[in-house]
């Protein structure tokens, strides 16, 4: 009989529904972007009904099984996967009360607080901050400002835990997501209940933690009704969207570099022990793999930033998404390297969480089109080529910190995410950061690395290992050319000059 798993990706845009095929390697896909709402016009809070998203992930699995003609039968596990720095609320019955994304920065009116009240370093115990962006800081504006809400929590979790507690009524957490939490020890692999006591916060209830790829329980009749999916078929912890990303593109061995090159761009390298930024600049955490932890740095919205470009040359010719990203991909090839000193700095980011508030100008430099001195004077497909290469420099950054503060080296770049489609940017890549670029077949890397805790949890594969080299294909590798490097090597230097300068703008 066929074996088909099923990955549920709760994103910060949207969320996906994803079949896989076991037998034959086929998927099937359905995205649907969602919206978050501003309680009292407040800027600084995000937050969405966990009932209704919860319920647009049913109906794509339910169209799903439809349209591609998948028998309920057939089903045989389901798994999760979702953004951090999201959090759901529940009261004592497991009734949701508030559900919050990652731009929900209403912490920051509390942030304070806890950089008063706690005594220990919350950086050197759990690899994260500001505190802002964290449950502590959240639960904190609830007590104060909502106190009537907040006597009515009982439970918090990660909005990763919550999606695995419609699915299977058991509430449970795991690292990925905990260590993003700002409340999970990273070398016990236990929470800070403590810090939680000192904050006066310790009336609310943390899940058990367990692993990625553990069988949770079954799949609850209420939500087998809702996804058209039989009652009881295994229900497996998943994790973090990025972890996931990780480990759908094989970065799983100590010194592994992987990019999840979508919307945002999480730089990640696979540690087999936790390391702190001395000069804390990045992040530390969880892989979903056990003992393994992963260093974070990011290019933040790389893929926005592209999607941007396109949509205004769209505007301009008209035709599809493909067909406009196929056309951009073309004229961009006929610029060389360095895009005729065209320099862009649109947004990506080295990353460094002293400064996520400063704002960089968006730039486009290039020499004085019509000179008579400028015999290659820029072009459309300049700015383009050097779109890409801004990406790719802001990357290089962030794997040189990664490298320095994990004194670690890779030769292999790991690539999965909407950006691996783009071969000329994974060519820039290689060339840019010098590195072979290994790229998966699969852009939807988090929903395969949730198919692969699905896998594992339903006894598919006996381990993460088995399953990562059945289930993994690799689309092409490409090397760095020695001569194209060197010529990188010299604009990335300009690059990183203006970027440093527009910090101070």
């Amino acid at each position: 009989m066929p074996q088909c798993l099923l990955a549920l990706d709760f994103g910060h845009g949207g969320g996906r529904a994803f079949f896989y095929d076991v037998d034959s390697g086929k998927h099937f896909s359905s995205y649907q972007k969602w919206n978050y709402f501003s309680p009292e016009d407040d800027d600084f809070r995000k937050e969405f009904f966990p009932d209704d998203f919860f319920k647009i992930l049913c109906i794509q699995t339910k169209n799903l099984l439809k349209k591609h003609k998948i028998k309920a039968s057939d089903v045989v596990g389901v798994s999760s996967a979702c953004m951090r720095h999201s959090f759901v609320f529940l009261d004592k019955n497991g009734k949701e009360l508030y559900g919050g994304p990652n731009t929900d920065t209403r912490g920051l009116f509390y942030q304070d607080i806890i950089e008063e009240e706690i005594e220990e370093d919350l950086y050197k115990l759990t690899g994260q901050w500001p505190p802002l962006l964290y449950l502590p800081a959240r639960l904190l504006w609830f007590k104060e400002e909502k106190p009537e809400l907040y006597s009515k929590i009982k439970y918090a979790l990660s909005t990763g835990d919550w999606l695995i507690y419609r699915l299977s009524g058991e509430i449970v957490g795991e690292p990925s997501l905990a260590s993003s939490t700002l409340l999970f020890d990273l070398k016990k692999r236990k929470w800070l209940f403590d810090v939680l006591k000192d904050l006066d916060l310790d009336d609310i209830v943390l899940p058990e933690i367990i692993s990625s790829g553990e069988n949770v329980g079954g799949l609850t009749s209420e939500s087998s009704k809702l996804m058209g999916l039989k009652e009881g078929i295994p229900v497996v912890m998943g994790g973090g969207d990025t972890q996931l990303g990780l480990l759908s593109c094989g970065a799983v061995n100590n010194g592994d570099v992987g990019i999840v090159a979508g919307t945002s761009t999480p730089v990640m390298m696979v540690l087999d022990k936790p390391v702190v930024d001395s000069e804390k600049r990045i992040w530390t955490g969880f892989h979903v793999l056990k003992d393994k932890w992963v260093l974070e740095s990011n290019a933040q919205m790389a893929g926005l930033i592209y999607e941007w470009l396109k949509n205004n040359f769209q505007k301009i010719i008209g035709k599809s998404n493909d067909e406009v990203y196929k056309y951009m991909e073309k004229i961009a090839r006929d610029v060389p390297p360095g895009s005729n000193d065209v320099i862009a700095s649109l947004g990506t980011e080295i990353f460094n969480i002293n400064t996520l508030s400063v704002i960089r100008p968006s730039i486009f430099s290039f020499n004085q089109p019509v000179h008579p001195m400028n015999e290659n004077p820029a072009s459309f497909a300049g700015f383009i080529r050097a779109s890409l290469e801004n990406i790719s420099y802001a990357i290089k950054g962030n794997i040189e910190q990664l490298e320095d503060v994990s004194k670690n080296s890779s030769e292999v770049v790991r690539v999965t995410g909407g950006m691996s489609n783009n071969d000329l940017w994974l060519e820039i890549l290689a060339n840019v950061t010098g590195k072979k670029v290994v790229s998966t077949s699969f852009y939807e890397g988090t929903s395969i690395g949730c198919v692969i805790c699905a896998a594992v949890g339903a006894g598919i594969y006996k381990d993460f290992k088995e399953a990562v080299k059945e289930i993994v294909n690799y689309k092409k590798e490409i090397k760095p050319d020695d001569k194209t490097v060197e010529i990188y090597n010299k604009t990335f230097n300009s690059w990183k000059e203006w970027y440093d300068r527009l910090g101070e703008i």
